[in-house]
């Protein structure tokens, strides 16, 4: 699914949050939202999931505005999740992941096994299966998180919206959930604080004050100088054999003003 927005802003009580943000990303792309606390990535990925009324300018699903879209059509196509998702305590593992099967049940299509199937298969697929019928109260916040991300997977959408998704995660779930996203074939936009993970997209959006900076691939977008000037950091790109990858090692600039 390919998802547009042109000229995108909103406010909050008539400050703006976001301002004139316009991005193209291409079906099966993963892009990157990168940026300092409060620059709004988080605005901008409830706007694309149309959690945010009358935003000026547009957003599009494959050239199709998103407000000729139900609300059921939105979630057909959209899966999101939130930094800071909840769901009610008096709910299981099964029963959180079941509702993303919501947007495609109806009186004449109801939960059959098809729906069960994809239930057990992404709570696999995050690591969760063993603990399906656990009551929600029980659960870690980075088991809660790897069952929303579940939930979402479950809607079998088009487009996959994460904003913070390793935030809660052990390390090894942060490494299986970035290696499962970059397996999926759909379009992904998440936001992530960590620029090491974030060099694993396609390519990378940089916002600072509730604008788009650059948008670019991840080694024309992580320059030193932008480092400097958007992140206040210096960073030394180190090479990791096992992989030939770039790893960047962070410097504070206050630090070398000491």
């Amino acid at each position: 699914m390919r998802l547009t927005t042109q000229d995108v802003g909103w406010n909050r009580s008539s400050k703006p949050i976001i301002e004139g943000i316009t991005l193209d990303v291409q079906p099966g792309e993963t892009l990157g939202l990168i940026g300092p606390n409060g620059s709004g990535k988080s605005t901008l990925l409830r706007l694309m999931a149309g959690l945010l009324r009358r935003p000026r300018g547009q957003v599009f699903l494959d050239g199709q505005p998103t407000e000729t879209l139900s609300r059921r059509e939105m979630a057909q196509r959209i899966a999101f999740v939130e930094q800071l998702a909840e769901t009610s305590e008096a709910l299981t593992v099964r029963d959180v992941v079941e509702l993303g099967r919501t947007p495609w049940l109806s009186a004449l299509s109801p939960f059959g096994p098809q729906d069960e199937a994809i239930v057990n298969e992404v709570l696999d697929a995050v690591g969760m299966a063993q603990m399906i019928d656990h009551s929600w109260d029980t659960l870690s916040g980075g088991e809660r998180q790897r069952v929303h991300i579940a939930r979402a997977l479950a809607q079998r959408p088009q487009l996959l919206l994460l904003d913070e998704p390793t935030n809660h995660l052990d390390i090894h779930y942060q490494l299986s959930l970035l290696r499962l996203v970059s397996t999926l074939d759909v379009t992904v936009v998440m936001a992530l604080h960590d620029l090491n993970q974030a060099m694993t997209c396609d390519r990378l959006a940089v916002m600072d004050n509730g604008r788009l900076i650059i948008c670019g691939a991840p080694a024309d977008v992580l320059t030193p100088e932008r480092l400097a000037s958007v992140f206040r950091v210096r960073a030394t790109p180190l090479h990791d054999p096992t992989d030939n990858s770039t790893i960047l090692r962070f410097h504070s600039i206050e630090d070398e003003l000491i």
